[in-house]
């Protein structure tokens, strides 16, 4: 939520729905009545996207709504500001519903998170509390809306390991990222932790100039991610440049390993799965006594 009131956190629609871009044309027009006029160029900016996108939807599937394999899913926010020091705060209070922090907490980190990170950023950042032992019920519950005759624009789905592609338990993800985005390899989830903590630095700079009382709650929860980085923390205080500094030294050298190993694993699961799988993941059957073949629960 931005100064206005209005709300810096929007899902992305699958490319090929028309109502991508009647969303966006609604939010940009509420920002600039609130003369808002750097939340409506970014919008701006996405609505474009949409409208000169040309790539093709992925494979379709028989069961629910086809998995998009392009446009480009919405990217985390870009959060441009000066480096600051930024001191702790403590916990708000949010009216908003526990799957929309959840949601919007996953858009504005942008990778696949822990349960316990996510519950963590959204009580900072939206002041709303969300059980991290409930996240399991909410994920099936997402399952099943998105095999009704509702759908959704996007859904809280797991993340997929890249060998079976098999869901991974309190990993989550938002299903308008790309496969590669979802699946995770041997150093995925240690990129995605990199990654995201320098995003969140980089939020934390940019929330400083505008929240500060924002900036201060959620500045626990950075320092909590760099606290696994070599070089990231020195003192009390979080300094960004510095937690950016050292996430982004570490991510360089992993993502150039990391990077290829996803795009070759999201490149057979396109061949291999249904649209329900991709999203979802795949059930692998274990060999019971006699040579029955049971699912796992």
């Amino acid at each position: 939520m931005n100064k206005h009131g209005i709300s810096c956190y929007y899902e992305s629609v699958p490319g090929d729905r028309p109502d991508a871009a009647i969303r966006l044309t609604r939010q940009i027009a509420d920002a600039v009545t609130a003369g808002d006029h750097e939340l409506a160029m970014r919008l701006t900016q996405e609505l474009k996207g949409w409208l000169t996108a040309t790539e093709g939807s992925g494979p379709a599937s028989s069961v629910g709504p086809a998995v998009p394999a392009g446009p480009p899913a919405t990217r985390a926010p870009d959060f441009a500001a000066q480096p600051v020091v930024v001191p702790m705060g403590r916990q708000p209070r949010s009216s908003r519903s526990g799957r929309q922090a959840v949601a919007g907490a996953l858009a504005e980190i942008g990778v696949a998170c822990r349960s316990r990170v996510v519950a963590d950023y959204a009580a900072a950042r939206f002041g709303q509390r969300v059980e991290t032992r409930l996240l399991s019920a909410l994920r099936r519950d997402e399952r099943r809306a998105w095999a009704s005759a509702s759908p959704r624009p996007t859904y809280i789905a797991p993340a997929l390991e890249g060998r079976y592609f098999q869901p991974i338990r309190g990993l989550l993800t938002l299903s308008d990222w790309p496969l590669e985005r979802r699946l995770l390899g041997p150093w995925s989830e240690r990129a995605d932790h990199l990654a995201a903590t320098a995003q969140l630095a980089r939020q934390l700079a940019w929330l400083s100039e505008r929240d500060q009382a924002v900036a201060q709650r959620l500045a626990p929860v950075v320092a909590g991610m760099a606290a696994s980085i070599p070089g990231a923390l020195e003192g009390r205080d979080v300094d960004t440049a510095r937690v950016e500094s050292a996430a982004e030294a570490e991510l360089g050298p992993l993502a150039a390993r990391d990077e290829p190993w996803r795009h070759e694993a999201a490149a057979r699961a396109r061949q291999q799965l249904r649209a329900e799988e991709q999203l979802w993941g795949v059930s692998i059957g274990v060999v019971a006594d006699g040579g029955r073949q049971e699912r796992p629960e």
